[in-house]
């Protein structure tokens, strides 16, 4: 059994995210791709007698934004896992070293190692003064 760590989350999350979601997004936001081509019966154009598009009914309409949703979010989320995680994962060792060379021009490895050791010794004495407010003894 494998143990769950903070950088399994986080990349569960990265994945989850850019797949997933950004598939989902854009299937959604392209289900308005169905509104350019087809319309329904209304007021506005005649109950179809006007219509400048092909007049469908409501129930073919919601289907036809459902499956364009459906296939164009599942494009989207393959070539987010296929294309773009591939690059990303070629490039980032390339960004790791620029991200490391200005870190130590601009010497923010000293600011970030401060940073971290106050924050150790705030939450040390934290936990001392909420362990006393509560009455724990440490006998």
């Amino acid at each position: 059994m494998a143990l769950v760590t903070r950088k399994g989350i986080a990349r569960y999350l990265y994945e989850s995210l850019t797949g997933n979601f950004l598939g989902f997004l854009i299937g959604m936001s392209a289900s308005g791709l169905v509104s350019r081509f087809f319309e329904t019966k209304g007021l506005r154009n005649l109950w179809g007698l006007t219509a400048k598009k092909t007049v469908v009914s409501k129930e073919t309409f919601g289907w036809l934004e459902w499956v364009i949703a459906l296939v164009i979010g599942f494009v989207v989320f393959e070539v987010v896992n296929k294309v773009l995680k591939a690059y990303i994962q070629k490039e980032f060792p390339k960004l790791k070293v620029r991200l490391f060379r200005l870190l130590i021009q601009k010497q923010w490895h000293l600011r970030l190692r401060d940073l971290s050791s106050n924050v150790r010794a705030k939450r040390v004495s934290l936990y001392t003064m909420m362990s006393m407010r509560n009455g724990t003894k440490s006998e």
